[in-house]
């Protein structure tokens, strides 16, 4: 029994071994070899890319929010709006160990259920209070969004950046964090204009947030394209001896042979990988602009995560991806072009 699971443990380092944790890197490294075995060079040796800035500590990121007081003749006015059992229990010992969403969604509730009454009441003294308390809570509703945003811990766990990247044929977790996305979107526009739809429920936002539960997906994207600017650089660096090629006599064979490393094993490969995340970025990445703008007092925090991912399109990660593409493409061009060879 013993040797059984001696040979067992070995059989899983070895299968460990054989596959690689960086996939993107693998795929790289067989393209450069297979270019560099016809240019009968030796092929460079790439190394994983550098960890990229991470999402500031909760603590220096989390805005002390002011309360706001009422006392037993205000109680009486709440009840008139039938929100005084929703202020009972944040009040409560429930709503004291509250999590920051739960938090928004309750300051989000009470806002519109003021904007209800007022709009029912004919007690210009009810109103008048009203309009009081409304315009004091109003401009703290966008610091309770971004407290959600950066304490919340499945969603602090979205943001942090990875050191691995997205598997090649399927990138779990993409829909659950589109949809919790969408909702902080939902949420963040609610809370900048108190005007809107009424809030979801705390059943659907705990369901938004557990798709984002042991989901590494997002930070792994952001990882996935940086490494692809990487390893597009390093190979850069390796395909300008291209530019030398003699194409004349036997040398328009081996271009060929080199078109055809690049067809099957870059254009098939690796550029189907990226058409996929680069897809999924643009998806994502004005969702994430737009959840994660932080408040005047915590933008030098924020500056270097935002500059690398939070910009949008915007985002240098994003852009440095885009340009290496474009040259590398254009390399490539420029090659088939001189050598008079189709791409295809």
């Amino acid at each position: 029994m013993n040797g059984w699971n001696i040979a067992g443990g070995l059989a899983c380092l070895w299968l460990t071994a054989c596959s690689p944790q960086n996939e993107l890197e693998a795929h790289f490294q067989t393209y450069l070899k297979r270019v560099a075995h016809v240019l009968e060079v030796t092929a460079p040796t790439l190394s994983p890319a550098a960890a990229l800035p991470p999402l500031p500590p909760q603590r220096t990121l989390q805005q002390a929010q002011p309360r706001i007081h009422s006392g037993l003749l205000d109680a009486l006015k709440l009840r008139q709006c039938r929100l005084l059992e929703l202020v009972a229990e944040h009040n409560g010992p429930v709503g004291k160990s509250q999590t920051a969403a739960l938090q928004l969604l309750y300051h989000l509730q009470f806002q519109q259920g003021m904007r209800r009454c007022l709009t029912d009441t004919d007690d210009p003294a009810l109103a008048d209070w009203l309009r009081h308390i409304a315009a004091q809570k109003a401009p703290l509703l966008p610091g309770y969004h971004w407290n959600m945003m950066v304490s919340e811990p499945d969603i602090r766990a979205a943001l942090s950046p990875r050191q691995r990247p997205l598997k090649f044929e399927q990138q779990s977790g993409y829909q659950e964090t589109i949809a919790a996305f969408e909702l902080f979107a939902q949420l963040h526009d609610l809370a900048g204009n108190s005007q809107g739809d009424a809030p979801l429920t705390p059943r659907e936002l705990n369901q938004a947030l557990g798709g984002l539960y042991h989901n590494d997906y997002l930070g792994r994207l952001f990882y996935s394209l940086h490494s692809a600017a990487h390893y597009l650089g390093m190979s850069l660096a390796f395909l300008q001896q291209l530019e030398g090629f003699d194409c004349r006599r036997g040398g328009k064979v081996q271009a060929e042979r080199l078109r055809n490393a690049m067809q099957h094993y870059y254009i098939e490969g690796i550029q189907r990988y990226f058409s996929q995340i680069d897809r999924q970025f643009v998806q994502l990445a004005p969702l994430l602009q737009h959840t994660l703008t932080p408040p005047p007092d915590r933008q030098e925090l924020m500056h270097e995560y935002r500059e690398q991912v939070g910009l949008g399109l915007n985002s240098r990660l994003y852009r440095r991806y885009r340009t290496l593409t474009l040259e590398h493409a254009r390399l490539w061009q420029r090659f088939l072009r001189r050598c008079d060879i189709s791409p295809t």
